[in-house]
């Protein structure tokens, strides 16, 4: 091979190397493309694939798992029974976008009555009620179980020190017809909508006896409201304890 084909092929192999390096530099994102949380793998700054770190999807061990603190049936009416369960959630930063739930009733035997299933917001930090109305049954069950399934969690806002809702008023009337009225303030420039609210009413032995729930449509920035809880049978005795728990769901605290 004479100088001047050495030549040549020197200069050959540099220009399809200056190419290369060309296409490589334009393609970079093609051939290399950086970490997401949606590539089904473990990269970049995530715990696990696809979650935590970075992404809005956490981890299973970044999760404290709801429990069941206790649950039961109340009697609501001739034959109606309340199933009523009380949840405790210790996560303060990340939540899922349902929780599903299912009331199981037994009787004496342990033989199934009744299987009531449902879903429901988790409010942050706190203890919550779930709770299924009006189940008709031939006598009173034995036994209640509550059963939880929840969702993947992501980020949320954290649960600020001072409560979204603030409870303002608890008052107990007695009577034929037996209220409570309470009053509610958004403590936030956050206008709030369809948001539940669940009472339940505890004896001096702290057992709950009574429950019920509503909705409230619009809940302005800033705004009060005064809700009255009403049964339609005297209740035995005046509550000791009156448990309002608004159900904020985190996902609408986009900012504060």
């Amino acid at each position: 091979m004479n100088w001047e084909t050495k030549r040549k092929l020197v200069y050959a192999l540099g220009a399809i190397t200056a190419v290369l390096a060309v296409s490589v530099f334009f393609l970079r994102s093609v051939i290399f493309p950086a970490p997401t949380c949606f590539d089904t793998n473990q990269n970049g700054y995530e715990l696990g694939v696809d979650c935590g770190g970075v992404c809005s999807l956490k981890c299973r061990e970044e999760v404290n798992p709801l429990t069941v603190v206790w649950s039961k049936a109340v009697p609501s009416g001739r034959g109606l029974y309340d199933f009523v369960g009380m949840i405790r959630n210790t996560n303060i930063d990340n939540a899922s976008r349902e929780l599903g739930y299912t009331f199981t009733a037994y009787n004496e035997e342990g033989v199934v009555v009744s299987v009531f299933s449902g879903s429901t917001t988790a409010p942050l930090d706190g203890m919550f009620p779930i709770i299924t109305q009006n189940i008709l049954l031939e006598k009173a069950p034995s036994k209640v179980a509550l059963t939880l399934v929840d969702g993947s969690h992501y980020k949320v806002i954290e649960s600020p020190s001072a409560p979204t809702i603030r409870i303002l008023e608890r008052r107990y009337e007695a009577g034929q017809t037996p209220r409570v009225y309470t009053t509610l303030m958004n403590t936030k420039r956050l206008e709030i909508t369809n948001l539940p609210v669940r009472i339940v009413l505890f004896d001096q032995d702290d057992n709950a006896y009574a429950v019920g729930q509503t909705i409230i449509p619009t809940l302005t920035k800033e705004g009060v409201k005064e809700l009255i809880f009403t049964w339609n049978e005297p209740l035995l005795v005046a509550p000791t304890r009156i448990g309002v728990y608004p159900i904020f769901n985190p996902f609408e605290a986009t900012s504060f």
